[in-house]
């Protein structure tokens, strides 16, 4: 802290012989004289000395016992000097500080000041000097004190709105999850009464053409080839069937009984269903399976259905011939089974990753049949009842250009079916 001269002229006090006030105060001065003079002065000038103290030590305590209005203070005193003694008087703000020193230089002035001095008078003191020296203290320290109770009360204000936008911080996140979950049960219940339209239709279709499939059978028993196709037709028919009860079992939470099954199974049988296809378009598919790959518990014809899903997206998006890769493993330490299909195919577009698993979405333009779209979404959701996952990435891993779409399943997952 810097002065000039003119500061310190105006910090020092300015005549003002007319007593206004009558203070009660202690002096702290460790010479007998002085301290002598000081408080005849201040008894000339109508002020009260409630308490004398010869070191710092004691002018803090008589000021915490007396409260006096005002406390004159030299710096040099055994024990505890002046300035020790101001600075924990300031910090508690007990009551303003005249000092009355000897010293008359700029650094302890400063020093004073930084102490918590409110008023300067070099020795000797006069009755004017003093009297002018204390009505500043005085007025400075209550200043200083209204200050502090603004700040104080602005800091309190301050807390108090913090507390006031955390607690609407916390009112808006609520909203925003109660709007969320009120989204979630529109979706969910859309989608459930579609799964339940869905179904119904597709079985009425599925119906004749189960029922004339067997007639054509019984009449053509006799031709073998006849025999073959229609039980295709019939066998094709009930897995629909199958996967739309799936579906709907999703999407109402419907209960069933899992049981144990080998996923590795499973993949087998849905690329052994692609295998023509393979050959057709030119796919060269390729699988590698686990071998220590533990069984699973759950609902295998569901599980069918998550990779009927995932090896037709690949085919599609592999009508110009490329590469399949189906890879499974046994996640020992955290109990799951982590399956990845790959392909080379045109993959999907950065803008479109975000809604791949939204229901009805599809990238299929062109197309008009309002059905595409809902194999990723029941992929998922099936995950989901597993309590597993999906994940899909488009470039695939390590490639340019394709889709790699990783499933985890948990071994013997605690399922609500």
């Amino acid at each position: 802290m810097n002065f000039t001269r003119g500061d310190l002229t105006a910090f020092r006090a300015q005549p003002s012989p007319t007593p206004t006030h009558a203070w009660r105060v202690v002096i702290a001065e460790d010479e007998a004289l002085p301290a002598e003079l000081l408080k005849r002065t201040l008894m000339r000038l109508g002020h009260l000395v409630v308490g004398t103290a010869q070191n710092g030590v004691e002018a803090i305590a008589l000021t915490r016992q007396l409260e006096p209005d005002v406390v004159v203070m030299d710096l040099r005193m055994p024990v505890m000097d002046g300035w020790t003694a101001m600075s924990e008087l300031t910090r508690e703000m007990l009551t303003p500080i005249v000092v009355v020193s000897a010293l008359d230089d700029r650094e302890t002035l400063e020093q004073a000041v930084f102490a918590g001095a409110s008023g300067f008078l070099t020795k000797p003191v006069r009755e004017d000097d003093l009297e002018r020296a204390l009505e500043l203290a005085v007025a400075r320290f209550a200043d200083l004190q209204e200050i502090r109770r603004w700040r104080a009360d602005a800091e309190q204000r301050a807390r108090e709105q913090a507390a006031q936008l955390r607690e609407l911080e916390r009112v808006i996140r609520e909203l925003r999850e109660t709007q969320l979950q009120l989204v979630s049960a529109a979706r969910r219940a859309a989608v459930t009464s579609l799964a339940q339209s869905l179904a119904h239709e597709i079985n009425n279709a599925l119906t004749p053409i189960i029922g004339n499939a067997q007639i054509i059978a019984l009449l053509h028993g006799q031709d073998g080839e006849t025999t073959e196709r229609t039980n295709t037709i019939i066998e094709h028919a009930r897995r629909i069937a199958g996967w739309t009860a799936s579906f709907r079992q999703v999407t109402t939470s419907a209960k069933r009984e899992r049981i144990e099954f080998s996923f590795n199974d499973i993949a087998r049988d849905v690329f052994e269903m692609y295998h023509d296809r393979f050959q057709r378009w030119g796919i060269v598919a390729q699988t590698q399976l686990d071998d220590t790959l533990p069984p699973l518990h759950g609902h295998p014809d569901q599980l069918q259905e998550v990779l009927l899903v995932l090896l037709q997206n690949a085919v599609e998006a592999l009508r110009g011939g490329g590469e399949i890769v189906f890879v499974t493993r046994h996640d020992a330490d955290a109990e799951r089974v982590i399956a990845t299909l790959s392909d080379s195919g045109i993959g999907i577009a950065p803008e479109h990753l975000p809604h791949v698993f939204e229901p009805g979405f599809t990238t299929k333009g062109g197309e008009s049949n309002s059905l595409l779209g809902w194999g990723l979404f029941t992929a998922k959701q099936i995950l989901k009842t597993h309590q597993g996952k999906i994940e899909l990435v488009s470039p695939a891993e390590n490639a340019e250009r394709g889709t790699s779409v990783r499933i985890h399943l948990p071994l013997n997952p605690s399922m609500h079916l």
